[in-house]
């Protein structure tokens, strides 16, 4: 096999299939990426860890088809550290030698024999929906702070639901102490179904995905899900389970309401959690919560901690009666982080019971809810 293709492009393919390339793994045929000619002009670049894998249908010269695995790890540091220009790679059928070049420069590292990489991916379609892209990437980077990471006993959590019905997409995460919801408006006659996409593949994709209006599809199969992007396609098992049941949760009437400046409330948790992380790296575990004291249409944000104190005052709409409350000062920020809007609305009911952050719109095109923390002192 021989092609040339520019090296932008090649940095940019072997970038993407990397995601699902472990570095280490028991197969060492899955540390490698997988290259083949598909056509007279085209190259199909793969990686997979099983679970998740990538292809990446690159345009390029062909002078000779074929196919080889080579190493991720040292075939990526070799395209990245290469001179700008066409990159010409060149395998030797015989024994898998490859050399790559490029102007002056020239490396040979040894490859694999293809035939004992994993079999390109097969998905029956059952369902079949679009997305823009940026809408994708937008909707999973408001949702990815929520998933578990751990969850022995529900590994189902560590997963987003997608949930469509009644023309609308719902994404939802949850780590059992906070949940995410994201509404997304869904064309007409879209056919509702219920998906939990692990949270790994997530990831990933948020990392490569674009802010442009093309339309990504995702092919829905029997236990696998295809996202279908422009240059490259992400398959990933999906997850089997229960997800939770979030409808009545998020649909809870609270009566205490605070409209704050998202910008000014996000300010002072970061003044909080200063003390709360030089608290966490002393000798002690105890986690440190911070206090929001709300009333007279103002928020008083505080923390106290064996390093010191620090106390901010926030001018807000607040109705509904006063309270004292504590949170994991992290699990607000994660929140506030993805929130897009100028002003948000949290809502309360009692010191025990979780807020829910809102738009001020009043459309639930996103709902964050997040269990309070005991206050002892």
């Amino acid at each position: 096999m021989k092609f040339t293709c520019s090296k932008y492009e090649l940095a940019e393919a072997v970038n993407t299939v990397q995601r699902a390339v472990a570095p280490k793994n028991v197969m060492p045929i899955l540390e490698c990426i997988k290259i083949e000619s598909i056509d007279g002009s085209h190259i199909l670049m793969t990686g997979t860890n099983i679970d998740l894998t990538v292809e990446y249908s690159l345009d390029c010269s062909i002078s000779e088809g074929g196919s080889v695995a080579l190493a991720s790890k040292i075939f990526g540091e070799i395209v990245r550290k290469m001179p700008d220009g066409d990159v010409t790679i060149d395998v030797n059928e015989s024994n898998n030698i490859t050399r790559i070049s490029c102007g002056a420069s020239e490396f040979n590292i040894q490859g694999q024999d293809s035939s004992t990489f994993p079999e390109a991916q097969v998905l029956d379609e059952k369902l079949a929906f679009t997305l823009e892209e940026g809408k994708l990437r937008n909707i999973i980077r408001r949702v990815l702070p929520f998933i578990a990471i751990n969850e022995g006993k529900r590994p189902v959590l560590t997963g987003a639901l997608f949930d469509m019905q009644g023309g609308y997409l719902n994404v939802v995460t949850t780590d059992s102490h906070r949940i995410a919801v994201v509404k997304e408006e869904m064309p007409q006659g879209s056919e509702d179904i219920k998906i939990v996409v692990p949270g790994m593949a997530l990831r990933e994709i948020v990392k490569v995905a674009g802010d442009s209006e093309e339309n990504v599809r995702l092919i829905v199969g029997d236990r696998k899900l295809l996202f279908e992007f422009e240059k490259f396609r992400f398959y990933t098992r999906l997850l089997d389970g229960d997800f939770l049941k979030y409808n009545a949760i998020i649909s809870a009437v609270n009566p205490i309401s605070v409209r704050v400046n998202k910008d000014r409330f996000e300010d002072c948790l970061e003044r909080a959690i200063l003390l709360i992380n030089e608290e966490a790296s002393s000798t002690t575990d105890r986690k440190v919560p911070v206090r929001l004291n709300l009333g007279f249409d103002k928020l008083d944000v505080s923390c106290i901690t064996s390093k010191g104190q620090v106390h901010d005052v926030i001018n807000a709409a607040v109705s509904g009666g006063e309270l004292e409350i504590g949170f994991n000062c992290r699990f607000l920020l994660d929140a506030l982080n993805v929130c897009d809007d100028e002003e948000i609305l949290v809502e309360f009911s009692t010191a025990t019971s979780g807020c829910f952050i809102r738009s001020t719109t009043g459309d639930d095109s996103y709902v964050y809810m997040i269990l309070p923390v005991r206050l002892y002192n």
